[in-house]
């Protein structure tokens, strides 16, 4: 990987070209990781800039794992595309776009989720679980021994599932991991890697920068590596880095900066002629 600010002059081609698109992940990427969920905050400043580059380019995107509606709260800004859950839906005009196959899964997911929660394994300090609507999320940052948590969480979750296999509704529910996050989601729809594809085809983009932080974009670094050797598109991946990203998922992106703070230089330096 090579380090943004050195090679900026690789990315004057989107900088000058108004048909550009920029889509950017939330949580470590435009907003500091927080200890819980709810207390990420994206600035006034932050704001101002996502406002001015979807007022400079062709599509400004978010998505995130948050729920739609929470990131485009959290966000707080208008003339932008808000993709919510890894993908699974998105906000569009106002509308939110959900794929009717897949809410056929939520009450499942829901009673995976209550039985993970009336474990007593799972009830571990610092365990915060979180209902997202079109999936359940885990978070253990906070846990005196995160790794550990994570393996009960994860043993947890194998048991509950096998209860329920025999459930028609269950089908083979997604396990997902995040930063510090367990994901149950459900076994078809899109990731952040189709979702990219479907939205950069539909509004014809040419050139994109997509910045992620997690190993949820992974599917999104990849998908855009494949669309760049189809020559569907030109465009680059960037990686805000952290202690917690694997090694693997490096391989995937040509450049990184080192926090959300180089994002929002980055973001400027796009906006200056």
């Amino acid at each position: 990987m090579k380090y943004l600010f050195s090679h900026l002059k690789e990315f004057e081609k989107f900088k000058n070209d108004p048909k550009t698109a920029v889509i950017t992940d939330i949580d470590g990427t435009i907003s500091q990781i927080a200890s819980k969920p709810d207390e990420a905050v994206v600035t006034p400043e932050m704001g101002n800039i996502l406002t001015r580059l979807a007022d400079k380019f062709k599509l400004v995107a978010v998505i995130s794992g948050r729920p739609v509606r929470d990131a485009q709260k959290i966000v707080g800004v208008d003339n932008l595309l808000y993709v919510g859950s890894h993908g699974l839906e998105y906000m569009k005009n106002g509308k939110i776009h959900v794929e009717e196959e897949i809410e056929r899964y939520v009450p499942i997911i829901k009673e995976v989720a209550c039985k993970l929660e009336e474990e007593d394994s799972c009830n571990i300090e610092g365990v915060l679980f979180e209902d997202k609507g079109l999936c359940f999320s885990i978070h253990y940052r906070l846990c005196k021994e995160p790794e550990k948590a994570r393996e009960i969480i994860l043993d947890s979750l194998e048991d509950a599932l096998k209860t329920t296999k025999n459930d028609n509704r269950c089908g083979n529910l997604k396990i997902k991991e995040g930063r510090k996050i367990v994901e149950i989601r459900p076994p078809i729809g899109y990731d952040k890697g189709t979702i990219l594809e479907k939205i950069t085809s539909e509004n014809h983009v040419e050139k994109l920068v997509y910045f992620g932080d997690d190993i949820t974009d992974n599917d999104a670094f990849s998908k855009l590596n494949q669309l760049k050797c189809e020559n569907k598109l030109d465009g680059e991946s960037v990686l805000v880095l952290s202690e917690e990203i694997p090694d693997y998922l490096k391989k995937n992106v040509s450049f990184f900066v080192e926090d959300v703070d180089e994002v929002h230089k980055f973001f400027k330096w796009l906006l200056n002629d």
